[in-house]
């Protein structure tokens, strides 16, 4: 699920944030994994840090108007493998949880459209590969705007990336959930985000 750069509903709308509901609170589980083989090998900068800190306290400030809260859990050491495509080494990667690599710039063949960011879920068996159980979102720091990572998240929580959709379904859920974003901004909860709650990677809090 690649983020496109036709975002309208693109500001911060801070008078929305820390919003809270009564709605039961689902936890998301978020492996992140920061990239080693950034920078040559000396991993991400302190300022990339602290800008993917600054993304994801978004995310959870947002999206805590409906009702939805992250566990996220830093694992350090991860990096791309790239033969003719590239990937996350299986032993970085958790069932149960959302796997979050961030890195400083995406590989074309994960970030075609240049917008920072893109999804996936599970994919069955192809012809010269094994099935992948895993749920991934990468995000790219350098090209990535604001909304990157929400936008990324709504695609998980919104159930985008348990389906193989076309290139045009992916089309209008990027409008669908960015309208659904932008309502949120501005203190709706939005019950469709909340459709996530019986995925591996989430749990209503007793």
């Amino acid at each position: 699920m690649a983020r496109r750069r036709f975002l309208v509903f693109a500001g911060t709308g801070s008078a929305a944030l820390g919003h809270t509901t009564n709605l039961p609170r689902i936890v998301i589980d978020v492996n992140a994994l920061m990239d080693q083989g950034a920078r040559s090998g000396r991993g991400l900068s302190p300022a990339e840090r602290s800008q993917f800190q600054q993304l994801q306290g978004l995310a959870d400030r947002e999206f805590a108007i409906s009702g939805i809260r992250f566990n996220v859990r830093v694992v350090e050491g991860a990096f791309l493998r790239t033969q003719g495509y590239s990937e996350v080494p299986d032993r970085f990667l958790s069932r149960g949880v959302i796997n979050l690599f961030v890195t400083e710039t995406l590989a074309y063949d994960i970030d075609r459209d240049r917008t920072g960011g893109c999804s996936t879920g599970p994919l069955p068996r192809r012809p010269g590969s094994p099935p992948d159980p895993f749920y991934k979102t990468f995000l790219g720091l350098r090209e990535a705007h604001e909304t990157t990572l929400l936008h990324e998240y709504a695609h998980h929580f919104s159930l985008d990336t348990r389906r193989s959709p076309t290139g045009t379904a992916n089309f209008w859920s990027d409008l669908r959930n960015d309208y659904w974003l932008w309502r949120q901004r501005h203190g709706v909860p939005i019950l469709q985000f909340r459709a996530c709650a019986n995925s591996e990677w989430a749990h209503v809090a007793s």
